[in-house]
């Protein structure tokens, strides 16, 4: 388990990272896809391009950044919530979590829509199979089972996170109008009733 400070480098990192890609979105928005080049977005981050290249590998990374949790981040959520909780609630407190701090900004959701290919290139992060494995994993070892022959960590895990991506949508919706912790919370208690 990686320590305190490692957790503090590691926001820190991804901090920085999430203000690079925020200064090139908006950049994009603002004069255009054209405009925003690594030396562009470098000088609205207030950053060298070497620095750029430490966090992204090309323009198009910062431009399409989806704001997914590390494995680690997921996992150590899930360790520390108390023994006595039931995954299910483990799960909805994770995907609330997920919910208030990795989704993609209003100028992000401007920007992919502008340019839709942007949003294809940034839709599944590139270690989703392993998120969903750790978690599944994290949970199984919570409740005793065995993630191989109980299908209970899987489906939980794979519905929760299916009730994250429905309520982070339906919470762009005007016809929705509730915010995605509102429509989270009424999934999973619709879940925990049996539907």
């Amino acid at each position: 388990m990686e320590s305190a400070a490692e957790r503090r480098r590691a926001q820190t990192r991804r901090r920085k990272r999430g203000l690079i890609a925020d200064a090139a979105v908006h950049l994009a928005l603002e004069k255009g896809l054209e405009a925003a080049t690594v030396e562009a977005i470098s000088a609205a981050a207030d950053i060298s391009t070497r620095t750029f290249f430490n966090y992204f590998s090309a323009k198009e990374d910062a431009l399409t950044l989806a704001p997914a949790p590390e494995v680690e981040e997921l996992t150590a959520f899930i360790a520390e919530r108390p023994p006595e909780e039931p995954s299910v609630r483990v799960m909805r407190a994770l995907v609330k979590d997920m919910a208030g701090t990795h989704l993609p900004s209003d100028e992000q959701i401007a920007l992919w829509r502008r340019h839709p290919e942007l949003h294809a290139r940034a839709s599944r992060p590139k270690d989703e199979e392993r998120r969903f494995l750790a978690v599944i994993t994290a949970i199984a070892a919570r409740d005793g089972r065995d993630p191989l022959t109980d299908a209970h960590p899987s489906v939980l895990v794979t519905t929760a996170f299916g009730v994250l991506e429905w309520a982070v949508r339906a919470s762009r919706l005007p016809a929705i109008g509730r915010a995605a912790g509102v429509l989270i919370d009424e999934a999973f208690d619709l879940l925990e009733r049996g539907l």
